[in-house]
């Protein structure tokens, strides 16, 4: 396990039904409710990432770099970046919120 700390991250919660959503939206996609912003862990589990080699423009003088889709301990799903993507990297590893680009979550393997 990394000594890292995990930072938090806001996500969306509809006041109605309580569902946890990533956004950006403006109502639930459940019930149609009102999102208020909650912070929750930047904890979560590793579902996949890909590795963009050939970024689109406005990226493109950061090179190559790692997107990662992780869910969350909190529940919800959450697109990111991978700080740290080798072969040890796999679906299922534990990952940490670990920083912000922008408004682009870094996460980091444990």
């Amino acid at each position: 396990m990394t000594n890292t700390p995990s930072i938090a991250i806001t996500v969306l919660r509809c006041v109605v039904c309580g569902t946890l959503d990533s956004g950006p939206r403006d109502l639930c996609p459940k019930c149609f409710g009102a999102l208020a912003p909650e912070k929750v862990s930047g904890d979560g589990t590793l579902m996949s990432w890909t590795m963009i080699r050939r970024p689109p423009a406005a990226f493109r003088a950061e090179g190559t770099y790692a997107v990662a889709l992780v869910k969350l301990d909190a529940g919800c799903q959450i697109t990111g970046r991978l700080a740290n993507p080798d072969e040890q990297a796999t679906p299922g590893k534990r990952v940490t919120a670990t920083g912000h680009k922008d408004t682009v979550t870094i996460f980091t393997a444990e």
